[in-house]
């Protein structure tokens, strides 16, 4: 049985999670983890797309938008929004969150949970692919830093991601399939509803002491897909037996 602490640096550890964050009052302390309810700031995360043609207007074209502000559902307050246009068949969007003061090259066994807001009705037909069930919902941390890098494939230039997102709905190395953008409850068309999502990882910290929380979805669906984020949680212990 694992015994859950604090990491070696105690709670000076904590206190540089929460500075990390830029606004102390927007992260709760949580024992041995954190908590991003984003009622003041975003929190620090930062958006990323990938799967998507290198060449000059293509995220105007593929209508990338991100933003901190209100979710619209009643009384949800303040989260992190996200959209795009799936062009490519295949494109990949979320958000990233650096954590650092983990003991380098030191285990850990994670776990973390978030809210999805999503609008999405199920069984619809959608062009490739229904636009709830063929959305798959992913997160992961890693301690590698994730980034869209520029791939060449058959002479043409794409963004890729630098981890192993796997593919639409199955789960990669660095990251798994937690559900779909589908709603629980189908009776409130063009309403959104709150999805709530957990998973647990096994994760190693790199050389400076840090993981990297990503949380996004891998699209199938050849149209806009648009969701927000809330209560992102994360909390940790030894994973050394």
């Amino acid at each position: 049985m694992r015994l859950q602490k604090l990491l070696s640096l105690g709670m000076a550890t904590v206190l540089s999670l929460t500075m990390m964050t830029g606004c102390t009052s927007a992260v709760a302390e949580t024992g041995s983890g954190l908590q991003f309810d984003f009622a003041q700031n975003d929190n620090g995360f930062t958006p990323i797309f990938a799967d998507y043609p290198y060449d000059e207007g293509v995220e105007e074209f593929y209508e990338f938008q991100h933003s901190y502000g209100q979710i619209p559902i009643p009384g949800a307050g303040n989260g992190i929004f996200i959209s795009g246009n799936n062009h490519s068949a295949d494109l990949f969007m979320g958000y990233v969150k650096r954590l650092d003061g983990f003991e380098p090259a030191r285990t850990y066994h994670f776990t973390m949970s978030f809210k999805l807001a999503t609008d999405v009705e199920g069984n619809l037909v959608g062009v490739g692919g229904a636009p709830g069930e063929s959305v798959a919902v992913k997160c992961g941390i890693t301690p590698t830093e994730p980034a869209a890098m520029v791939a060449e494939s058959e002479a043409l230039k794409y963004y890729r991601m630098n981890i192993d997102t796997g593919n639409q709905g199955n789960s990669g190395k660095d990251m798994v399939v937690v559900g779909d953008m589908t709603k629980t409850e189908n009776n409130r068309p063009g309403e959104y509803e709150f999805k709530e999502f957990q998973a647990e990882f096994d994760v190693t910290a790199n050389i400076r002491g840090e993981v990297f929380l990503i949380i996004g979805t891998d699209s199938g669906f050849e149209a806009t897909t648009s969701y927000y984020l809330d209560d992102i949680s994360v909390s940790w212990e030894d994973g050394m037996v």
